[in-house]
């Protein structure tokens, strides 16, 4: 079992893998719910909710100031196939269009700090 499997509930009491089996059983009705959410723009009310979890900050010592604390959000499992489905929507666009500048390199997959040192060379060798 992999490790995000294991990770505990979040508002809704729902673990991946109970998503897991459940999406074995009913894969038409929920793949046809997220499409619906997608294609519909619509994000539903109760995956909006966060458990919301204040971490003390390294090297602080406990105190009731709140700018000692990170907050973590812990997210519903389905909240989080939704944004890795709209992720990958957004991705697909951006990569497979002409959109976004051949000169980008940052947050490109495939690519590096190494590819945009390289461009710049040759573009200094050109002047």
């Amino acid at each position: 079992m992999k490790d995000w499997k294991k990770k505990c509930p979040r508002e809704d009491r729902i673990t991946a893998e109970i998503f897991e089996i459940t999406f074995k059983i009913i894969h038409k009705s929920i793949t046809a719910m997220y499409n619906g959410c997608i294609k519909d723009g619509i994000f539903p009310e109760r995956w909006k909710k966060a458990k919301i979890i204040p971490i003390m900050k390294p090297g602080t010592q406990m105190c009731e100031e709140v700018t000692k604390y990170r907050l973590i959000s812990l997210l519903n499992v389905g909240v989080k196939i939704l944004e890795r489905a709209l992720i990958n929507r957004i991705n697909h666009y951006m990569y497979s269009t002409e959109f976004l500048n051949k000169n980008q390199y940052g947050f490109i997959p495939q690519t590096s700090s190494t590819y945009a040192i390289m461009a710049l060379k040759i573009f200094s060798r050109r002047n």
